[in-house]
């Protein structure tokens, strides 16, 4: 019994000894303190980083569309768009021809355009460009003038120079108002600069202008035949060329030909579009 009443006292005071001793803390898995304050400090960076990002694309839009309203092409909400007034500018030169919005579109609208990829001047101004062709090789042909030594590709080709026909024709026909295209340079440096013939030559208008005759000749020849597109040819661009790349040998045939189809301000629809209309559904 002694031996029992010591075991249990010693055993009692044991456990009153564990329990008064502090518990060891193991800190095999915890971070150490440095590694939060690093884990902290790079997540404020991130986040920091990615504001000042979408802080960057937010004034990069603000930029762009301050740059959109003020440039050359337009607000890029009407690109796509059939813009009318394309229309009444083709339909003012010519009074007589009414251009369906879509066609006017096609033919003011160059390939350097942002909304060259809802259709642009090239095919009608390659088919306009033929067409003239063909109509001057006609005349040329049919000339008392022509020699032997002439050389047919020559005179073509300086007659229906794209620059000529762009500084003059297109200047007439005032294209450069309504074209759409991207020059080379922006709208407020074109305004600054003194020579401003000199700059219009050189940013590419009356290249994109000649182009636009040529569209514009392509889709008369596409909308109103190849009749009205010839009497187009005769009587509205081929008498400004006179003096302007067609050789002195030619410029009194051109005169004829002018005359014969009534002049410069001779119509060009023989009949009236009511009629044009129910001949196409006739033949159709």
């Amino acid at each position: 019994t002694v031996a029992r009443r010591y075991t249990l006292a010693a055993t009692k005071k044991l456990s009153e000894g564990l329990r008064s001793v502090p518990q060891r803390i193991s800190h095999k898995n915890r971070p150490r303190r440095n590694d939060l304050d690093r884990e902290d400090r790079l997540g404020r960076q991130e986040v920091t980083s990615q504001r000042r990002k979408h802080e960057e694309v937010a004034a990069q839009q603000e930029h762009l569309m301050k740059e959109e309203e003020n440039s050359w092409n337009g607000p890029r909400s009407t690109w796509k768009e059939s813009a009318p007034q394309l229309a009444d500018h083709l339909n003012f030169v010519f009074p007589e021809l009414h251009f369906p919005p879509e066609v006017a579109k096609r033919i003011l609208t160059h390939g350097s355009h942002p909304s060259a990829i809802y259709g642009h001047n090239g095919a009608l101004s390659f088919m306009g460009r033929r067409v003239m062709e063909s109509f001057l090789l006609l005349m040329l042909h049919s000339s008392s003038a022509l020699k032997k030594d002439h050389n047919l590709d020559e005179i073509v080709a300086r007659t229906l120079n794209s620059y000529t026909l762009g500084e003059v024709v297109g200047s007439k026909w005032a294209l450069g108002r309504a074209m759409r295209w991207t020059p080379s340079i922006s709208a407020s440096l074109l305004k600054a600069e003194a020579d401003q013939r000199e700059m219009l030559r050189s940013v590419g208008l009356y290249k994109v202008q000649g182009e636009a005759v040529n569209a514009v000749v392509g889709g008369v020849f596409f909308q109103f035949g190849a009749s009205v597109a010839h009497r187009l040819f005769h009587t509205r661009v081929l008498p400004l060329l006179i003096d302007h790349g067609l050789p002195l040998a030619f410029s009194e045939d051109a005169r004829v030909a002018c005359k014969r189809l009534g002049g410069e301000d001779g119509k060009l629809l023989l009949l009236d579009p009511l009629t044009l209309e129910q001949v196409a559904e006739t033949a159709s």
